[in-house]
């Protein structure tokens, strides 16, 4: 009697997977890097990702989406993280760096916000980034490095397109302070006080 070959199904999921999620594995980790205080926590974020993409493939239906896909759920991963390790911002530092932002650089928030997309690969960015809240790190992230469009950011973070504009506008201003206050410290709050009396206010 002539052998009958079987389709190994677990066998073409798999091959399915590594062909369709496996070639985002490089951004996902530079996205990780980007938002943990660690290489070994970002790696570690991907890995669980990649588990929980794995376990949830089969629903995956438009294998076109995948990129969007799988940063929604390294995103999910990265927020269980920080809830686990009790990391929080507060709306007093919001405030502060958008202060910061608008007394160091007054109304030219968008020339300066050139000169953040110009180094996007420095560490300063970087640091600016993991320093800011997630919401608006995320948006920033997704939208000026990693190039999504403003629908696939709203898919991937699961909010109106709207909110996400809200939230690129807003974070890089965040994060233009962020970076400021780094690098002006005292020189700058000094260059801040001249303004502040050349135009009549306190010093």
């Amino acid at each position: 009697m002539p052998a009958t070959s079987h389709a190994d199904p677990a066998a073409d999921l798999r091959a399915r997977f590594e062909t369709v999620v496996m070639p985002h594995l490089d951004r996902l980790l530079a996205f990780a890097i980007r938002r943990t205080d660690s290489v070994a926590d970002a790696e570690d974020a991907v890995q669980e990702a990649c588990v929980r993409a794995w376990l949830g493939f089969a629903d995956l239906r438009d294998e076109a989406n995948a990129r969007p896909w799988f940063y929604r759920i390294l995103r999910t991963v990265l927020s269980d993280m920080r809830e686990k390790s009790g990391r929080r911002q507060q709306l007093v530092y919001i405030t502060r760096l958008e202060d910061a932002h608008d007394e160091l650089v007054g109304g030219e928030h968008d020339a300066l916000f050139s000169e953040v997309v110009a180094r996007l690969d420095g560490e300063a960015v970087h640091r600016g980034l993991r320093s800011i809240p997630e919401d608006f790190a995320a948006a920033v992230e997704l939208h000026d490095i990693d190039g999504f469009k403003y629908v696939e950011i709203a898919e991937i973070v699961g909010v109106p397109i709207g909110t996400v504009m809200s939230r690129i506008a807003r974070g890089r201003k965040l994060l233009a302070g962020a970076i400021m206050a780094e690098r002006g410290g005292a020189s700058s709050e000094s260059r801040a006080a001249d303004r502040r009396a050349a135009q009549g206010g306190p010093r």
